[in-house]
């Protein structure tokens, strides 16, 4: 029996390759005009003022927590609900991560926690959407607002999502995001920042190359000026190459796992010890996970297996780590759906029929 994998990468492999064989005959392999192209073509597809490639995603999120102001002693509003490459990166500035509860419909972080965990020392508000599914920017915004405090958006999960008809990635002051193998589209590893105002722009240009500003006017010894530390965190042409052909096809890609999505949400609503995931009009999902809440997640995942259908929980919870402080008892929510969300297939080389299959076997019950 064949086995429906839980992910699978989109790798247009034929284009990609003639794109990439015309790069490989120049001179630049590394960043260059490739870069350059990319960070123009993302700005004009989903509307953002500026954009900064980088080598992924957690690279992103460090660079906007520097330009947040964040540093050793400051505290940042997070969620537990993410990948730990969302937190650690907090850890890098010397921050705390303070975890907020989450919404169980959505699994996003809840607005009305936040405030109650703000101090003296609080410097961001970092939000994740989880499976793609936008936060309430609005009351974010606001709390944000009220407490002079940046916000933060990992939109690793939401390439191409939407808030209130905006695009993810136009909307806060830095928004991260991500090209790892197994998201929407890929380079293999890769990442964009998205920024509201063209100082931000210039300075982690300038941060995603060990600070080294290539503005500065110097004699014909002393090219370079460094005024603060930097990194190693850009992005080549390689990848740039692979996401711009990608690019061209993420209409399709979004398109078709939406449609896996509305088959899904059609064909289990009333399915007993299951509870799907909230959908509003005010906005769309960029649908890079399907994560539903089941009674006996065990026995759900091994009537699964036991039919040839991967599911996986794809991250835990952060503050259970011992590098985040252990388990907090203070977030409800989370306590309550830990053992019960688990996510299903959702890529583009699911068939309708494989699609079926995961619905005809979890209706089938376990």
């Amino acid at each position: 029996m064949s086995t429906i994998p839980m992910f699978w990468p989109y790798m247009p492999a034929e284009k990609i390759e003639k794109a990439l064989s015309k790069v490989l005959k120049t001179r630049w392999i590394g960043q260059g005009p490739g870069v350059e192209k990319l960070e123009a073509r993302f700005k004009d597809m989903f509307k953002v003022p500026y954009a900064v490639s980088v080598n992924s995603c957690t690279s992103a999120l460090h660079l906007a927590l520097i330009m947040s102001g964040v540093s050793r002693g400051d505290q940042v509003i997070t969620t537990p609900m993410t990948c730990s490459a969302t937190n650690i990166p907090i850890l890098y500035c010397g921050g705390e991560p303070v975890f907020c509860d989450i919404q169980e419909d959505t699994l996003n972080i809840d607005p009305k926690t936040i405030a109650r965990r703000i101090t003296k020392k609080t410097k961001a508000i970092m939000v994740v959407h989880w499976a793609g599914y936008p936060v309430d920017l609005e009351e974010i915004q606001n709390i944000a607002k009220e407490y002079k405090l940046k916000i933060i958006e990992d939109a690793a999960h939401a390439l191409g999502a939407r808030y209130h008809g905006k695009f993810i990635g136009s909307i806060s002051d830095y928004t991260c995001f991500s090209f790892q193998a197994i998201k929407q589209i890929t380079c293999g590893d890769g990442g964009m920042l998205a920024v509201l105002n063209e100082k931000d722009c210039q300075r982690a240009k300038i941060l995603r190359w060990y600070g080294i500003d290539r503005n500065f006017k110097g004699d014909i010894y002393w090219k370079y000026q460094i005024t603060e530390i930097g990194y190693k965190y850009h992005m080549n042409d390689i990848n740039a190459t692979m996401l711009l052909v990608q690019l061209d096809e993420l209409r399709k890609v979004l398109e078709r796992r939406r449609a896996i999505v509305d088959m899904y949400l059609e064909n289990l609503v009333n399915v007993k010890g299951l509870k799907l995931p909230k959908r509003t009009l005010d906005r769309e999902s960029g649908n890079w996970l399907f994560t539903i809440l089941v009674e006996k997640r065990e026995n759900f995942m091994q009537k699964l297996k036991e039919n040839g259908v991967e599911s996986h929980m794809v991250h835990v919870r952060n503050d259970i780590y011992p590098i985040f402080g252990g388990k907090r008892l203070d977030l409800p929510v989370m306590n309550e759906v830990e053992p019960k969300y688990v996510s299903i297939p959702l890529h583009t080389n699911l068939t309708d029929e494989d699609v079926q299959k995961i619905i005809r076997t979890i209706k089938s019950g376990w």
